[in-house]
């Protein structure tokens, strides 16, 4: 029977060769998981599928409709080494399986050279050598023999009775099944560098929580937001991760008071720490993971790192440490989360002169005996945990677009159209509207912080998206001009007279 006479598509999926050097028991917990997050993920996607594991192979059928949708996915799975699409099923002897590759794949051998590839997986019912012999002759009167570097390879797979006839394998992922290797509270600021390692260390098999400590407002949050849910729904299929929102703004405020300027970011790195530790006793992480990489900023000099260290009790693991950032940016484009890390600002630069690029521990411990960790405890207790899985559109949007009040350091934005701007604005007000994007891009500068209104609220929210998009801290006024001028009536009332 040929698997064209089914309505199922079948794929053969190889483990991670490491996988296969595991004991038989630890192997089989290996494949149970991966088998968890394999069902996972196409249950998802509502992709129907049937799948049967045996002597480290992967079988899956799944409607031929739907092939196209599980090859895209398959390649995003952890603990799958290779992969390939089975494009015929006969009979286990040597006349059938060469006749079958003549009529299957002799018109994809035009001008190409290839070889012959077979495979037995489990007990001796028919010569591979034989099948090799044989189906190269068949093809070789068509295209020439290549057995060193070929165009195209002719893979045979017998198992039990039945052989499996396909062409090329593609590459999976790798590593190991996720959730195989323990639990790590991973430090994400949504740039390039925290988002590869969080993906290095799930490919390794670690399950993860992730920890974001927010030194930018609601705006900054969202894109982060938006970063790891990316991540996490092409990667982390069966994980459930959470993110774990920390506000971190009355820690700053604290170490800017009360340590040297010089320190700030290395004293913020060992808060940083402390919260992800905190963090980890509670959800049974084991370790702590950040992206930095030896050198690329003066908080990443061996000096600091080995200060920034003795923060915490628990290993930090630095996948990216050896790591060029040509290399991370390789990585970033093709885990998906490239695009969006590119618009997200730098927030943790909180030194305003030189700093230190040398350190001691028991100094910057002596500093640090001023600040009150009162502040990091509230941050912890009071932080945000969102379930990633569970995240719509809707969710990363509405609670960080508006706001109801005007915060001390923000610019209004009057984005009413012309007529309704000459009729009321605020005095000495910004002007722009939706035909003036280009030029408010050009104008504003992306360390602001910014907060649009129109009548009604529909423009102002409109723009503060795309000014969000494009790495601004920027909001819409919730309730339009009736809102506003309560707000600004508020206010002239709170100013000592």
């Amino acid at each position: 029977m040929t698997s064209q006479d089914l309505d199922e598509s079948i794929l053969i999926l190889r483990l991670s060769p490491e996988l296969m050097l595991k004991s038989a028991p630890v192997r089989r917990q290996f494949q149970d998981i991966l088998r968890r997050n394999l069902k996972f993920i196409l249950k998802r996607e509502d992709v129907s599928h049937t799948i049967d594991m045996t002597r480290g192979r992967v079988t899956l059928l799944v409607p031929k409709a739907q092939e196209a949708r599980a090859l895209d996915l398959l390649p995003k799975i952890f603990g799958i080494g290779t992969f390939s699409v089975v494009e015929r099923i006969v009979a286990a002897d040597v006349e059938t399986i060469s006749t079958n590759c003549l009529d299957l794949f002799v018109g994809r051998l035009a001008g190409k050279t290839f070889a012959v590839r077979a495979k037995r997986v489990g007990p001796r019912t028919i010569s591979t050598r034989a099948i090799e012999v044989e189906v190269g002759a068949v093809l070789g009167l068509h295209a020439k023999v290549d057995l060193t570097d070929p165009d195209i390879t002719v893979r045979v797979e017998v198992i039990g009775k039945d052989a499996h006839l396909y062409l090329d394998r593609k590459e999976g992922a790798g590593g190991m099944p996720a959730g195989t290797q323990g639990r790590a509270a991973v430090l994400i600021s949504g740039g390039f560098d925290s988002a590869v390692a969080a993906w290095q260390i799930m490919r390794r098999g670690a399950n993860v929580e992730f920890v974001f400590c927010n030194l930018g407002g609601a705006a900054y949050e969202r894109q982060v937001v938006q970063v790891v849910k990316v991540l996490t729904h092409l990667w982390a299929g069966g994980l459930r991760p959470l993110l774990h929102v920390v506000d971190f703004q009355g820690i700053v405020a604290e170490l800017r008071e009360k340590t040297p300027d010089r320190f700030w970011q290395i004293v913020l790195k060992r808060e940083m720490y402390r919260v992800a530790e905190a963090i980890a006793a509670e959800t049974h992480a084991e370790a702590i993971v950040t992206g930095e990489a030896l050198g690329q900023v003066s908080s990443q000099t061996l000096s600091n790192l080995n200060t920034i260290d003795a923060a915490t009790t628990l290993p930090v693991l630095r996948p990216l440490i050896g790591f060029d950032k040509k290399d991370i940016m390789i990585l970033a484009r093709r885990i998906g989360t490239a695009p969006l890390s590119e618009r997200i600002p730098e927030f943790c630069g909180i030194s305003q002169g030189a700093p230190a690029v040398r350190s001691n521990r028991d100094k910057v411990a002596f500093l640090e005996g001023h600040i009150d960790p009162a502040a990091r405890h509230a941050a912890v207790a009071g932080r945000k945990v969102l379930n990633l899985d569970k995240l719509t559109a809707a969710d990363l949007r509405a609670p960080y677009l508006w706001v109801d009040a005007l915060p001390d350091d923000a610019e209004l934005i009057d984005c009413q159209p012309d007529p309704y701007y000459r009729a009321w604005h605020v005095p000495d007000v910004r002007h722009y509207t939706t035909d003036d994007m280009t030029r408010l891009y050009a104008d504003l500068p992306k360390d602001g912080t910014y907060v649009l209104y129109c009548a009604h609220g529909v423009q102002s929210a409109l723009m503060a998206e795309h000014m969000q998009q494009k790495g601004f801290n920027a909001y819409a006024f919730r309730g339009g001009l009736t809102a506003l001028r309560t707000e600004l009536d508020r206010l002239r009332r709170d100013v000592p007279a």
